[in-house]
């Protein structure tokens, strides 16, 4: 990213610290995705269960790469396994459970939209702690915005990563098809964390995953 660019996203992601704050978010600044991976060994503890949602922000910062086959941590490996769904199943009553989200709003809403809903599930109830690490890109005026955003361009682009034959895929955005092979089957958003600081978002200054 740009360096002036850099200071602009850096005031405004303080601004967005403050309001996800008042809806009782613990909240964490980065500066760089290679700073997340060290956070993380910090904040969780080793011997704790950890659930993972499809993110490809995790992957670009090493984090999936860190957990896999770790004998430090308990990894429910939805990536390696032929049993997905009993993955997904476990991860709801991890210790611990990192993902993304398709967007944050300035006023401090989490938004996302998922598939299977093990993801939004999971960021709802059951884990005892969530890590949603997000980058700038994420960031929307509003909820408006924010369904916007996805459907304009996360949905699409996860469909084409995911080698969904969607209508979105050909048409560039999203048409709100009744396909059985839609990945939009269930939106969420979170407008406050209860009970407060279960939801941790960690905020990064560069832009990571769709």
């Amino acid at each position: 990213m740009n360096e002036n660019a850099e200071v602009i996203y850096a005031a405004k992601l303080e601004r967005l610290k403050k309001k996800l704050e008042e809806r009782q978010f613990a909240v964490t600044l980065l500066k760089r995705k290679e700073e997340v991976l060290p956070f993380l060994k910090s904040a969780v503890p080793e011997g704790a269960s950890i659930g993972v949602g499809g993110s490809v922000t995790l992957d670009e910062c090493g984090v999936i790469e860190w957990l896999t086959d770790n004998p430090n941590y308990r990894f429910i490996d939805r990536y390696h396994t032929d049993d997905r769904r009993r993955a997904f199943r476990e991860s709801l009553l991890a210790d611990v459970f990192l993902m993304s989200t398709n967007a944050v709003t300035m006023d401090g809403i989490l938004y996302n939209v998922d598939g299977t809903g093990n993801r939004a599930a999971a960021l709802i109830y059951g884990p005892d702690q969530v890590y949603v690490i997000a980058g700038v890109n994420k960031i929307t005026e509003n909820l408006d915005a924010a369904i916007a955003r996805v459907e304009q361009t996360a949905a699409p682009i996860n469909n084409v990563r995911l080698k969904k034959p969607n209508p979105c895929t050909a048409f560039g955005e999203c048409v709100h098809c009744n396909e059985s092979s839609s990945i939009c089957n269930q939106f969420v958003f979170t407008r406050r964390c209860q009970p407060p600081g279960r939801i941790h978002v960690v905020l990064v200054n560069e832009e990571l995953g769709y």
